[in-house]
């Protein structure tokens, strides 16, 4: 039986595979990418009631105490090194929730969905000067095409606001969520992921208190947190599965594939948003704004044909795992 080995683990029959190990990672970043979808409905109703920011805090503060919790004994390997990788991945993270959650009080949860897909086209162009791997050209032309779709869905050729604030919003947090992925990609296989994720997640809550704490304290603001019941059974679906469980199957993901191939199966969570947007909420997408998502998807797929297919630990500037040979 051959076996494999990486980071420590020793994998075997159908896991020594590393092609087996990618395709049960991308069946499972497939099912987080449906949750995700869901989640742009939840929080939208609850933006009704519930401020934004103080959304996000206490959502991840409940996801970081489920996982805390559970990987309590694991806390003695925490490093200095790897508290600072959780920070910097956290810091990404909450930006881009923070960004997306506010965006969705002026915008909608499909258009919020598809804009936030723009950061799959994002992650070439962020791999490049970060992980300083240049983009082929097929990648340049996936942004040019998701551009356009976003000029499409977003602007208003009937007259109205040409680029509405929530868009622009939502926006900037795709482009933050693109520094997560690839931040992930780079951290998750030289670190404990438990720990790493844990301690992204406790970032996010503690920036996003941070904030509340000024707007009330400092500027004197009325924050409205999520207290009734209807709003905490919410706070906890959005805890539970869009963000512990979600971000831990990311996480361990990661370490099997790119950030690049991340991206690729990420490009399902629009598609899943404007399900869910036109089920549950009964949203619609006009003829033009079609147009416009299905672009940004053609991007999204483009952008990922001029990258070469590595193995992910080489793709991500380390070793390749050693394979023991075959009995």
């Amino acid at each position: 039986m051959r076996e494999g080995s990486q980071d420590g683990f020793r994998f075997k029959g159908f896991w020594a595979s590393p092609v087996h190990r990618q395709l049960v990672a991308d069946g499972s970043l497939v099912l987080t990418t449906l949750v995700w979808g869901a989640t742009f409905v939840v929080v939208k109703d609850m933006v009704a009631r519930v401020d934004a920011i103080a959304l996000v805090a206490v959502r991840f503060l409940m996801a970081a105490v489920i996982i805390g919790v559970a990987v309590a004994p694991r806390f003695r390997r925490m490093t200095l090194r790897l508290a600072g990788a959780g920070v910097l991945v956290g810091l990404a993270l909450f930006v881009g929730y923070a960004f997306q959650t506010l965006g969705l009080e002026y915008t909608s949860a499909s258009k919020a969905g598809f804009i936030t897909g723009l950061s799959v086209v994002l992650v070439p162009i962020l791999s490049t000067l970060i992980l300083k791997k240049p983009p082929e050209p097929a990648a340049i032309a996936g942004v040019g095409c998701a551009v356009v779709g976003l000029g499409l869905l977003t602007l208003d050729l009937g007259g109205g606001p040409l680029f509405e604030v929530g868009d622009l919003l939502v926006l900037v947090g795709a482009v933050a969520f693109g520094l997560h992925i690839v931040a992930v990609g780079k951290f998750a296989p030289l670190f404990d992921v438990p720990l790493l994720v844990t301690t992204q997640l406790a970032t996010v809550a503690v920036a996003a208190f941070a904030v509340v704490a000024v707007r009330t304290l400092w500027l004197g603001q009325h924050v409205a947190m999520p207290v009734s019941i209807q709003d905490l059974g919410g706070v906890a679906f959005l805890a539970v599965f869009g963000t512990a469980m979600a971000f831990f199957v990311q996480n361990v993901a990661q370490r099997f594939t790119s950030p690049t191939h991340v991206a690729i199966v990420f490009a399902t969570e629009p598609v899943f948003a404007g399900i869910f947007g036109w089920l549950i909420l009964g949203e619609r997408l006009t003829v033009a704004q079609q147009a416009g998502a299905a672009l940004i998807l053609a991007g999204m797929l483009a952008s990922e044909v001029g990258f070469p297919r590595r193995r992910p630990r080489r793709e991500q500037g380390a070793e390749e795992p050693p394979q023991d040979p075959e009995p």
